[in-house]
């Protein structure tokens, strides 16, 4: 093979190498998102750091909690007219509101996972959208119109300060139970605007009248406010919990029944008889005769029924149950976990160069000697 076709062969490959490179690195790297564990906060629905106040008539589904609170009690304003429940109740700085605090602040630090879209300064989600699972990261992030959510999978987005939702915004698709919205300060939702997912703040949480989240508005340390919002929680399938249920019954009856029978009966009969006349003595005699009757002992084999020993039983149950609320993780993590085909074409295309390069290496000293 001539210089020229081997060096154009080898460009070829390294173009090819480099257009796939990305889409390799990125398909690899979408592996890492998943949902954390929300623990003990699992159950709670609004969840504020100092106070909770709200106006009008809101409704929320799950649990309410201030947690570590400031001043004295109650650390809530509100409700009524605000229901919490069922099945949700108010926890009011305890014991219970203490351990979710904890809990969401784990969380938050689980959600510090790598970048897959690195968006320069503010970005407006509604000109992105539609965006698949991933992590989406920005100074800040608006959303000024409908962001859409496709595909199966975790959406993470994480701000370094806030998050602010215009009036009659919302974000559809996707699932609630996998969405997550990571702020280092706030989030503001404007009149009328519905998002989905668990919103994870540092300091504080405004939802503005008539606004609703299908979620949570967890805050660590400020505070929650409301005003007329609907706030319920997703409803996520729990993963199936089998249920083995082992009987073993084991049942032996060793039965031996052994009769032996002997019986011996000897009969012996001996009748001597003499008769002598004068002058002429005729002796006769009867020589005894002896009938000995023996019956030989019998003896009945031992009569033994092998024990029978059923196996044990093992009744697996699984079981899948919708619980309606919040789910303890947010659903189960969830990884992307498609077949790699850029790795595949990557091997191929570097074994058809090496397969090349070899075939150019043994053919040049034979063109040099001709």
């Amino acid at each position: 093979m001539s210089k020229p076709k081997y060096l154009s062969i080898l460009v070829i490959v390294a173009i090819i190498l480099l257009s796939i490179g990305p889409f390799f690195n990125k398909s690899a790297h979408l592996l890492a998102q998943n949902s954390p564990s929300l623990g003990a906060a699992e159950s709670y629905s609004v969840l504020g750091g100092s106070i909770v106040t709200n106006t009008g008539p809101t409704t929320i589904s799950g649990d309410m909690g201030i947690s570590p609170s400031i001043g004295v009690p109650p650390h809530f304003t509100g409700f009524p007219p605000g229901i919490v429940g069922p099945p949700g109740t108010i926890h009011d700085a305890d014991a219970n509101a203490a351990a979710a605090q904890a809990d969401n602040t784990t969380a938050f630090g689980f959600l510090d996972q790598a970048c897959d879209v690195t968006y320069p300064g503010v970005q407006d989600l509604t000109l992105v959208s539609p965006l698949a699972p991933g992590v989406y990261c920005a100074d800040a992030f608006n959303l000024t119109g409908n962001l859409t959510l496709t595909g199966q999978g975790v959406w993470i987005f994480k701000s370094a300060s806030t998050l602010t939702a215009s009036s009659n915004s919302s974000v559809t698709g996707g699932d609630p139970c996998n969405v997550w919205w990571r702020l280092v300060s706030s989030g503001t939702l404007g009149t009328g605007s519905q998002l989905i997912g668990n919103i994870l703040a540092l300091t504080d949480i405004n939802l503005q009248t008539g606004a609703t989240l299908d979620g949570r508005a967890l805050v660590q340390t400020g505070q929650v406010t409301l005003d007329s919002n609907v706030i319920t929680g997703p409803t996520c399938a729990v993963q199936p919990t089998a249920t083995a249920t082992i009987t073993p019954t084991v049942t032996i009856t060793p039965t031996t029944t052994i009769t032996p029978t002997v019986t011996i009966t000897p009969t012996t009969t001996i009748t001597p008889t003499a008769t002598t006349t004068s002058p002429t003595a005729t002796p006769t005699t009867t020589s005894p005769t002896a009938t000995p009757t023996t019956t030989s002992p019998t003896t009945s084999p031992p009569t033994t029924s092998p024990p029978t020993a059923p196996l044990p039983t093992a009744t697996p149950s699984p079981t899948e149950t919708v619980v309606p609320g919040l789910p303890d993780t947010g659903g189960a993590p969830i990884r992307n976990g498609g077949f790699p085909w850029s790795l595949t074409i990557v091997v191929v295309f570097s074994a058809i160069a090496l397969y090349f390069g070899v075939r150019t290496y043994r053919r040049e000293p034979i063109n040099r000697d001709k």
